[in-house]
């Protein structure tokens, strides 16, 4: 059985030797702070829903603990009447942290916002590379606040740890030279670019659509406005106030299409399950959700898509010859996503490293590609109903 410090050792080694991690100061943070101070002994759970006990399975809990990969310890927000099963605060992969941190380009001096304290480790790595006193940690959720406490505490780190809506920022301590959001948005909130300085970062996971986020890097303007690329696909947990509504998108399954169609192609639903394809066209496309189902009976799965207003949807399904697609509402969502996939495939399918995102000074969001003032596509925050063409 390998111990605490060698498997943190060779985890860290890891992290540079993939190269992950980079700047010779963060690596000492990385080394001085060790990941299983912060994991619940009991009650958290690997990403793929095991459970963790630490006192029953020791070198299963250490293993996992060690392992580059997200640590679930908190469900529907601890609250036991309410169990969907939802996670809604983690350790996220260590991978996932130095990533974040090697982006916010910190320096000796720096000053740091971060939004989202969940288990602490990530404002202890901030607060070891920076110093406690330069370092503020905003958490909404009071028991997940006193357990990360606790955790900063037994670990010898006292960064600011605030209970309060990350939402808000933290006005007491602006400006910040970084803001690092652990948790993913889709509207960037206004407070975060303006307590952040002039030139500042902010660092957060954006996304347009739940299960298809990316890293974004924005770069302050002074006027409330900021921009910059994405850097790299991640997945986070929805800042509170922007969780998406519960469930999957669906319909009745007596529902009434008001069109319906073959499909041509031999799978049309899994350029929405690849990443590369899907990401550009959740923002392509204005206003929608989109889940996946079991489809009993016709064999394989099928695709359900949804107006955030619930007013139109549409679904994908294997007829065993093929497929066909269902639309009603006042928008036909199958066909705005079809034109999407086939708006990036004309542009030679870029990757996700060539978009960016820029938020006006008046909170307008747009993605871009390739540069600020290139192609883009305005994310407003209630897209209107489009009528059918």
């Amino acid at each position: 059985m390998l111990s605490a410090e060698q498997r943190h050792s060779a985890l860290i080694d890891a992290l540079v030797a993939a190269g992950d991690l980079r700047d010779p100061a963060l690596i000492a943070a990385f080394r001085a702070v060790p990941r299983h101070l912060f994991v619940p002994r009991r009650g958290a759970a690997t990403a793929h829903g095991t459970a963790l006990d630490a006192d029953a399975r020791p070198d299963h809990w250490l293993a996992s603990v060690y392992t580059d990969d997200a640590i679930v310890t908190q469900i529907d927000d601890g609250d036991p009447d309410r169990p969907r099963g939802m996670p809604t605060s983690s350790c996220s992969a260590p991978t996932v942290v130095a990533r974040m941190l090697e982006a916010a380009g910190l320096r000796d001096g720096h000053r740091v916002l971060e939004v989202g304290t969940g288990t602490g480790w990530n404002a202890a790595l901030l607060a070891a590379r920076l110093g406690d006193d330069r370092v503020v940690s905003v958490e909404i959720d009071p028991e997940v606040w006193a357990r990360a406490r606790k955790a900063l505490h037994a670990a010898g780190r006292a960064p600011l740890a605030v209970l309060s809506d990350g939402a808000e920022g933290h006005p007491p301590g602006a400006p910040y030279d970084r803001t690092i959001a652990t948790c993913a948005v889709a509207r960037v909130p206004p407070a975060w670019i303006r307590q952040t300085v002039p030139g500042g970062l902010v660092v957060l996971p954006w996304t347009a659509a739940e299960g298809a986020g990316a890293l974004a890097r924005l770069r302050t303007a002074g006027d409330g406005s900021a921009s910059g690329p994405f850097l790299s696909g991640i997945g986070f947990m929805p800042l509170r106030a922007q969780r998406p509504a519960p469930g999957a998108p669906t319909a009745p399954e007596d529902a009434v299409p008001d069109e319906t169609r073959l499909l041509p192609e031999p799978d049309p639903v899994s350029p929405l399950t690849r990443f590369a394809s899907a990401f550009p066209i959740t923002f392509m496309v204005p206003g929608w959700r989109m889940g996946l189902r079991h489809s009993p009976g016709i064999g394989g799965r099928s695709l359900w898509l949804a107006s955030t207003d619930g007013r139109s949807w549409a679904r994908v399904v294997p007829t065993g010859a093929g497929w066909r697609a269902e639309q009603a509402g006042p928008r036909s969502l199958w066909d705005e996503v079809e034109a999407a996939r086939a708006r990036w495939t004309a542009l030679g399918r870029p990757p996700l490293e060539r978009f960016g995102l820029t938020v006006g000074a008046d909170g307008r969001h747009r993605v871009w590609l390739d540069a600020p003032d290139g192609p883009g596509w305005p994310q407003e925050p209630d897209a209107p109903e489009r009528p059918r063409m």
